[in-house]
């Protein structure tokens, strides 16, 4: 983490400490007291407590499941009632009321309290709406939280955006918008920055990209609110920091100017999807102006880039890879003073590192003080750092590509001075693994206020490129499955092609293998990591569990419950193999709250080639995987080391079945994973539109490569 984030989060701790005496630690959690139910009898003692998990539902999508817990396993039968309670969300209404009791077997310490979402078609004043299921009359048992909150998310409520108006201007400014940067310019007319009748212009296909939907991006306003939320103290530089690679324009040139941030200084949200100049995302102006001083340096990471201001040495001067001829003085004229000058360093990797080497600060659970550490949330540039692809192959080898190989063009349509011809000419299509987003952003045009800046037809496009990247991403062989007395078996390989872990970025995204077998009669007799309309798979119903979902974890709560370990053999079809982070916070609980973040529980996404964890380990440790001990031929550790490889054995129960049997595999990959949705767990009105949105579009399943056998 850069000196200056943890110098921030010092002068933080005064105010935490003060918080903590005026009011005590706050939390959306429950924090009421203690409730015995009788006095225990002579020379009895009651050390078991119950709690309860505050839960949500998205309307006419599902129904509220509440988690009843016990903070260890009786020896003994355990009771609780239970009973709804209205709050703005009335029973016959918004839901249906229940009351009953729950008893817990010995050993038992999970229970599930399910109340019915009714569909509710009124217009309603707020995006969400609460009740409460309420424990009581504890047998037993120690009643510890015993009120939980429900919320109901209205499908029918949704908030829209101001329109994005793509011909802003900014007084003083270092950033000029795209449009600018395109008309007469760097736009195509038809011969020059055409490939076999494709518009191939840099804004033509940028305007499409997630880079250039940055703050459009409705999963990013959620979480940000739900972090700003869980912090309040820290909302201004949670939203400061977040805006420094989501919203660069509108962030710099606040910080600049000394303009539109608050009373802290901080540049918020709301401030940014308000303003043209911040919502045009990550822009030409942006990639374009950033100086080389720092680039590759653990200072530029996570929003540590330099772009000069007004009054500097560097202003305005926009690099770009290739020589500068006579007609810089005329593109400074057209774009009110921006200099073009040679920089190769714009096509290095370690530009891009400046945003896609992200920490963040780590807060306890229990108090919500920075314990001094910070977590390693994107490690793409390290991961490649620590690959074969260093100095062979740079990020922007694969996210833009030629159009062809040799391919030249003019990249400018005005002649004064310029070479007809250059190459490599490098697409800016920017395409990376987020065909989910793309397909939100074009769904919600409207609602997102960019339907006059993007069409439909823009945004397919851009999800065709984004599937013709993940189709690169990775390949799969089988084994020639072999009988061994009534068990089939055989070996799935997975080979990672990218220059980072597979997956790699945001700890959202997973991938999974799809294996299907089938007999002789060509009938399943084994399925294991299928997903179903939505995009879940069956792992997900545990792992969606409310206690799994919450910020906050009671004593007793096991995070093994909570997700898929690690798999090596599968034996059995409820088993998958996932590749995935899983974060854990300073409890060591699982987490999906980033600034609690402390550490990965499993880290089992593949290397890729080259990678060798005692460089790992010098590099940035964080970077090692993790829970796949004893596991010899992930990434080859026990034979040969940074094979950028994972093997799982099959083991398949034919008792019964006739032969010859045939086997299919496919690696399958999602960019966003129910978990981290259903882990925003605060109800603004950003947050509930995403899940509304998650629910209409639900998370789409790309298959990056298949076998069959």
């Amino acid at each position: 983490m850069k000196p200056d984030l943890f110098t921030q989060y010092r002068l933080l701790i005064p105010l935490f400490f003060c918080l903590l005496v005026i009011g005590g630690c706050s939390s959306s959690e429950n924090t009421e007291t203690a409730v015995t139910p009788e006095d225990p009898a002579p020379g009895e003692s009651w050390t078991i407590q119950a709690n309860i998990y505050d839960t949500h539902a998205v309307e006419d999508a599902d129904d509220l499941e509440f988690v009843v817990s016990l903070t260890s396993a009786s020896t003994e039968t355990v009771s609780v009632e239970y009973s709804t309670v209205d709050g703005n969300a009335l029973d016959g209404t918004d839901y249906t009321a229940v009351s009953g009791k729950v008893d817990f077997a010995p050993g038992e310490t999970r229970k599930f309290v399910t109340v019915e979402v009714l569909d509710n078609d009124t217009p309603q004043a707020t995006s969400s709406k609460d009740m409460q299921l309420v424990l009581s009359n504890p047998q037993n048992v120690l009643l510890d939280h015993s009120t939980a909150t429900g919320t109901i998310i209205d499908r029918d409520t949704m908030p829209t955006d101001a329109k994005f108006d793509k011909n802003w201007t900014k007084a003083n400014s270092a950033f000029s918008n795209a449009e600018t940067c395109a008309q007469g310019c760097h736009e195509s007319d038809g011969s020059e920055m055409d490939h076999l009748g494709e518009d191939i212009s840099p804004n033509t296909q940028w305007k499409h990209s997630v880079m250039a939907n940055s703050v459009n991006d409705p999963y990013w306003q959620a979480a940000v609110e739900d972090e700003s939320s869980t912090f309040p103290e820290l909302s201004g530089f949670i939203e400061d920091t977040c805006t420094t690679c989501h919203a660069p324009m509108g962030r710099t040139h606040a910080h600049h100017s000394n303009t539109d941030l608050d009373i802290d200084g901080h540049y918020r949200v709301d401030t940014a999807t308000a303003a043209d100049i911040a919502r045009e995302g990550i822009s030409c102006t942006v990639c374009h102006q950033i100086d080389d001083g720092n680039l590759g340096s653990e200072d530029s990471f996570s929003g540590g880039f330099e772009i000069a201001k007004e009054g500097e040495a560097n202003f305005k001067k926009t690099y770009g890879k290739f020589d500068v001829a006579a007609g810089a003085n005329r593109m400074s004229n057209l774009t009110g003073g921006h200099l073009p000058v040679q920089g190769t360093h714009i096509s290095d990797s370690a530009l891009c590192a400046t945003c896609h080497t992200l920490y963040t600060p780590t807060l306890h659970p229990d108090t919500g003080l920075p314990t001094g550490t910070s977590f390693l949330e994107q490690a793409v540039y390290l991961e490649w750092q620590n690959s074969v692809y260093n100095g062979a192959t740079q990020c922007q080898g694969c996210h833009m590509p030629e159009p062809a190989p040799g391919y030249e063009t003019a990249i400018t349509l005005d002649p004064t001075g310029v070479p007809a011809d250059r190459t490599p000419y490098r697409q800016h299509t920017l395409a990376g693994g987020n065909s989910h987003l793309l397909e939100m952003l074009s769904e919600y045009r409207t609602e997102l206020g960019i339907d006059t800046s993007t069409t439909t037809d823009g945004f397919s496009k851009q999800i065709d490129l984004t599937r013709q990247v993940l189709a690169t991403a990775a390949s799969l062989t089988i084994s020639t499955p072999l009988e061994n007395g009534d068990t089939l078996e055989f070996d799935v390989e997975v080979t990672n092609n990218t220059g980072h872990k597979l997956p790699t970025a945001y700890p959202s995204r997973r991938s999974w293998l799809h294996v299907t077998v089938k007999d002789g009669s060509d009938q399943i007799i084994f399925e294991s990591g299928k997903p179903d309309s939505d995009g879940y798979i069956s792992t997900d119903k545990a792992r969606l569990k409310a206690d799994c979902m919450s910020a906050k974890k009671y004593d007793g709560f096991d995070s093994s419950l909570c997700y898929e370990p690690h798999r090596d053999v599968i034996t059995d079809e409820s088993q998958v193999a996932i590749y995935e982070t899983v974060l854990g916070d300073a409890n060591g609980n699982i987490i999906h709250t980033l600034l609690y973040g402390n550490s990965y529980l499993k880290d089992n996404r593949i290397p890729p080639e080259g990678f060798i964890n005692s460089t790992a380990g010098t590099m940035e440790p964080q970077m090692l995987p993790s829970g796949v001990t004893g596991d010899a031929d992930f990434n080859c550790i026990g034979t040969t080391e940074g094979c950028g490889k994972d093997t799982v054995l099959y083991q398949v129960d034919t008792m019964g079945k006739i032969g010859p049997y045939q086997v299919e595999a496919k690696l399958l990959y999602q960019a966003t994973q129910p978990a981290f949705v259903d882990g925003l767990h605060s109800h603004g009105d950003k947050v509930n539109r995403f899940k509304v949105m998650y629910d209409e579009v639900p998370p789409t399943v790309e298959e990056l490569a298949s076998a069959y056998r």
